[in-house]
Order: C-alpha cells, then structure tokens, then sequence
C-alpha cells in the first residue's frame, strides 16, 4: 500500500508482515519526495494482535495525517491473551516524524471477527475513520472515528449476516474524505445470506461532533434499488458540492458465492465480467444517482473489480 502525506512532501509505504513467520510484523517505510531517499523504515505491531499470514499491504489498511501513520488491519490474538484462540482487528499508530509506536495510541478488538477492514483521513478536520466488516461481535459492518489522539468509544452499525466463524455479507468497500472536511463518504456492496445479489450501498458518515460520537447524515441506502444486477467491488471519491463518484463492476448474475473469501481475493470472477463490468456513477448528497452511470468497459477502459 501507498499514501502520499497531506502535504505532498513524502511518500508512505506499507510492507506486509507475515510472510515467512507467523506474527511477524509490518512495516512502515517513509521516504522523501520526489528523491524517494527513505527516512526510516519501521515495525508496526501490538501486544495483543498478531498480524495474520494474509495481512494486505493495500491503501485501505492505511492511512496517513501530519502526525500519525495508522495501520487498520486485522489478526489473530497472542497466546495468553484474554482473546486467546481468536480473531480480531488491529489499529496502531506510528509518529510520523521519528517512527515510534505509539502503544497509547492503539485500539485493538473493536470487533470479533472483523472480516474486512478500511479506513480514511479527512485532513480538513484532522480525523481518522474507520470500518470492521464483523461476522460474530458484531454482525455488522461498524464505523468508528479516531481524534485528537483519541478513539471514539460509539461506534455506528450497518446491521448485517455472519456465522462466526469468517462468513458475512459485505464483499468490497471504501472510505473516502468529504471535501467540506465534515465528514465521509462510505460506499460498500452486501448480499443477504438467503443469496440475493450483492447490492450497493452509499452512505455519509458526519464526524463534525467527533470526538463525543460519529453519525449518519442519512440511513445507508442501496445506490440502485430497482436494479436486477449485482454491484460488486467498489470506490469513492469526492467531487465537490456534496457529490460523489463511485466505481463498481456490474454483472447480471450473482457470481458472488463464497462469502468466506476476503476483499482483495478475486473472488472467482470470470474474465468476461472483468473486461465489461466496469461502471461510474455519479451521487447527489443523498445518494441518488445523478444521469445515468457511464460503462467504463464500452469506452475500452475497464478497471479492476478491486479498484
């Protein structure tokens, strides 16, 4: 994974751990731009979460403001642990200027399991947020803020399915900053355990009363709700006004059948899906779609499901 910090100035990468030893660490590499001469290359680990064998190193495990470069991932916990045996996520923070960890700063086990993970940094307000996608504690898909060195302790819930042990319905999503500094876009694609397509859904999440609580704008709401097709993967990007663009990849059948499989696998898509699916749409404020969306694919462009 790779950010840029708000100011440009530097490059930010993430090396996953977990390759060659379980638990291992990753590592945070920050380089000068545009040299890319690095400053430091440090670990990010936590006394109670061991990062697992399938860590991604993909931007939304991270996020990166003037202070603080934050890991958003998930793994197992450490042997002798109150959470011993089980899986949860892990959110730490490094420096940014000298690379420290800081253990104060973490907040670890904010959902067991968490399945999937994003996150976002909004640096017109300096805030932090952050997604679990949990199959068991709690069956949802959860969103909390992070300020001023603080995390918030309410947490918002998109209710959702899971079976406790890596199965639940939400397959891809993204956070992305507003551009008033207010607050997040969120776009992600769910399916019902009883096998309808996945769907996909937009929501705002205000952090403007960060650091007391994080709040819907309005309800999450399906972006296509009269549609027959499946919406799979997703991204989200501001473009003034209150508006969004989103990505996704459409397909007329429901070829998501594995709900054990994590966000960045390819989920078994077959090639044909990867060449035509490719769609934008354009949100209004509340989420309803402004024209019609614009087959990426037709204009010869497709982009990856995972985009």
């Amino acid at each position: 994974g790779l950010q840029f910090t708000p100011s440009g100035a530097h490059l930010v990468a993430l090396i996953s751990g977990g390759t060659n030893v379980y638990m291992s660490p990753s590592y945070f590499v920050k380089m000068e731009v545009p040299s890319l001469r690095i400053l430091w290359t440090k670990p990010i680990e936590s006394p109670l979460v061991g990062l697992e064998l399938w860590t991604p190193d993909n931007t939304d495990s991270i996020a990166v403001s003037p202070e603080r470069y934050v890991l958003h991932t998930a793994g197992q916990c450490r042997t002798g642990e109150w959470c011993s045996g089980h899986q949860g996520d892990f959110t730490q923070a490094l420096n940014a200027s000298t690379g420290e960890i800081i253990t104060a700063e973490g907040s670890d086990w904010k959902a067991s399991h968490s399945c999937k993970q994003m996150i976002g940094y909004n640096p017109k307000s300096n805030t932090f947020l952050m997604a679990n996608m949990g199959d068991y504690y709690p069956k949802a898909l959860q969103f909390v803020g992070y300020k001023d060195r603080k995390h918030l302790g309410k947490k918002l819930e998109f209710k959702t399915w899971g079976n406790g042990g890596g199965k639940q319905g939400v397959t891809q999503g993204a956070i992305s900053a507003d551009s008033a500094g207010t607050g997040f876009g969120a776009v992600w694609s769910y399916g019902l355990e009883a096998g309808e397509p996945d769907k996909l859904y937009f929501a705002v999440i205000n952090t403007s009363t960060v650091p007391k609580n994080v709040t819907w704008r309005g309800a999450p709401k399906k972006v296509f709700p009269a549609s027959t097709t499946s919406q799979l993967g997703s991204n989200i990007a501001p473009l003034g006004g209150g508006r969004w663009l989103v990505a996704y990849t459409e397909s007329a059948t429901d070829v998501v059948t594995d709900y054990l499989r994590i966000y960045f696998d390819d989920w078994g898509l077959p090639r044909e899906l990867r060449d035509a699916g490719s769609r934008l749409a354009v949100l209004a404020p509340d989420g309803e779609v402004i024209g019609e969306p614009v087959d990426i694919s037709a204009l010869g462009a497709p982009f990856p499901v995972e985009v």
